[in-house]
């Protein structure tokens, strides 16, 4: 279906012919002047009903030619060839009405097919007009899908790397789950299996192309934090530095989480003393400033930690499709611990 509508065709129709008309009587009444004589408005009827055919002939190819392009046969040689048939109908018809008008009968035939030059050029100049807002329209029309394919696109790709993060984290969970059991801490297990339940069902809940408050994110942020300290105890200390009034900012859901799961595996789960993750906010202008670091061994372990690479491209690749080159994600490892700053731009409420 053409994204344009055929009451937008008819349109264009009408407004050419009636500029044409006021074309025509200021071309009248131009001669009169130029010749000083009085204009004799008994012709402007005459001019009117001519008009007025033209417009109907015309107004008949554009409805045939909005059929032919729904069903998607049109071409431009139809509608020449159809604005040459129109033209040789109407131009003799004109030119006989004329005639008569004037002398009363036709006395000469060959007269019908006078002024043929100036009133092939009008439907000349109708037919590129016509054709040149059948383009425009037609360019919109594929602009539109585009935009709408690109869209499509976007959100199959959000899609692509929720999927990527929320079974990774669910099968470490249920390890863990698993080796309490085996460890026979059966209130322990309870208690995760609980937390588990509730953080997934806040994650899938949430699509992936959707913005939520920051204060939300935050709070299932600490109920996974709160499943893990079950499992590690002591070993896993958190440290918030957020001040409340950033939580009304809107981030893209689950953005956080990769990166504190990140921080328990490769600075809390690989060292007996774990580690203290801190999750800290500000803002910087106009800009939102997140960050994930923790003081386990950082770069020490950066070799084995091509996991950790695959969750941080997908978090790039996330706010890429979010917020085009308008956020940012950085990294920085040292002996003495792992960071990770994210840029978002500021919305006000």
């Amino acid at each position: 279906m053409p994204f344009f509508s055929l009451g937008k065709l008819l349109r264009f129709n009408l407004y050419y012919w009636l500029a044409i008309l006021m074309l025509g009587l200021l071309s009248s009444l131009h001669a009169a002047a130029l010749y000083d004589k009085p204009y004799d408005w008994s012709y402007l009827p005459m001019m009117l009903a001519s008009d007025l055919v033209a417009m109907l002939l015309t107004a008949a190819l554009v409805v045939w030619t909005y059929q032919r392009l729904v069903q998607q046969a049109f071409s431009n040689w139809q509608l020449l060839t159809g604005v040459v048939l129109v033209a040789a109908l109407y131009i003799p018809a004109e030119n006989a009405l004329w005639m008569l008008l004037w002398d009363r009968e036709i006395v000469d035939i060959r007269k019908l097919i006078g002024n043929l030059d100036t009133s092939v050029l009008t439907f000349f100049v109708w037919t590129a007009c016509y054709l040149t807002v059948l383009l425009y329209q037609q360019q919109l029309q594929r602009l539109a899908q585009t935009n709408e394919l690109s869209q499509k696109i976007q959100q199959l790709e959000l899609q692509a790397l929720s999927h990527q993060l929320n079974p990774h984290f669910t099968f470490n969970a249920l390890n863990s789950v698993c080796a309490l059991l085996e460890a026979q801490r059966y209130d322990d297990a309870e208690t995760m299996s609980e937390q588990l339940a509730t953080f997934l069902r806040y994650s899938l809940s949430k699509s992936p192309d959707s913005l939520v408050q920051l204060a939300d994110e935050l709070a299932a942020i600490n109920a996974y934090l709160q499943l893990q300290k079950t499992r590690f105890g002591d070993k896993l200390k958190v440290n918030w530095q957020i001040d409340d009034s950033l939580k009304r900012q809107r981030i893209p859901a689950l953005l956080l989480q990769p990166l504190v799961e990140n921080a328990i595996k490769y600075a809390v789960a690989s060292r007996k003393q774990g580690a203290t993750i801190t999750i800290g906010g500000t803002r910087e202008h106009n800009s939102l400033h997140l960050s994930i670091s923790d003081d386990g061994p950082g770069s020490q372990v950066s070799a084995d930690s091509s996991g950790a690479g695959v969750g941080l491209d997908n978090i790039r690749n996330r706010l890429l499709q979010h917020f085009g080159d308008s956020a940012r994600l950085d990294i920085g490892a040292s002996p003495q611990g792992f960071k990770v700053d994210i840029s978002l731009p500021w919305q006000t409420a």
